[in-house]
């Protein structure tokens, strides 16, 4: 059955997606900083600028407003016996990987602090070629599947978590 990831994942995101918004409203005021110390005479400098926060606030609003919310409902993943199923997307697309236990070479979990303050992880499942994330796990729960996804792995006798 497919697992959907907790609902404290939408204020992870909201926050996070806020932060990286402020961030280039600020760098977008950069050029009024400029106009009003060094170059008065640029007045499209102002015009510029101005439409760059205008954007980048919009863009902002729209995603946290609505996007998270799209991005959550478009995430899930599905643990069988022989393999990982990971669903994502946001507004647009809607993608899946389906990764084989058998090629699991390690799983992480990391939590930055915000994360940790709404009691989130996130899973890292490593294969030879790419990574793929669970992100949006309760603490408990993404020890447990961590915990699955190795014991699964060491049923072949010839992969990496064999002992």
């Amino acid at each position: 059955m497919e697992q959907k990831l907790h609902p404290n994942v939408i204020r992870y995101w909201q926050v996070m997606y806020g932060l990286h918004t402020f961030k280039w409203i600020l760098i977008s005021s950069i050029p009024l900083i400029i106009r009003a110390v060094w170059l008065p005479a640029w007045g499209w400098l102002t015009v510029i600028s101005c439409l760059a926060i205008v954007f980048f606030f919009i863009r902002g609003l729209t995603f946290v407003c609505y996007g998270v919310h799209k991005k959550y409902s478009r995430r899930s993943y599905f643990l069988g016996d022989d393999e990982i199923m990971i669903r994502w997307g946001n507004a647009w697309s809607d993608n899946s990987s389906i990764i084989p236990v058998s090629r699991v070479q390690h799983v992480d979990q990391e939590q930055d602090m915000l994360a940790k303050k709404l009691g989130l992880s996130e899973l890292t499942i490593t294969t030879a070629g790419d990574h793929h994330f669970i992100m949006g796990l309760v603490e408990e729960d993404a020890v447990r599947l961590r915990r699955q996804i190795i014991e699964l792995s060491k049923l072949d006798e010839k992969d990496a978590y064999y002992d």
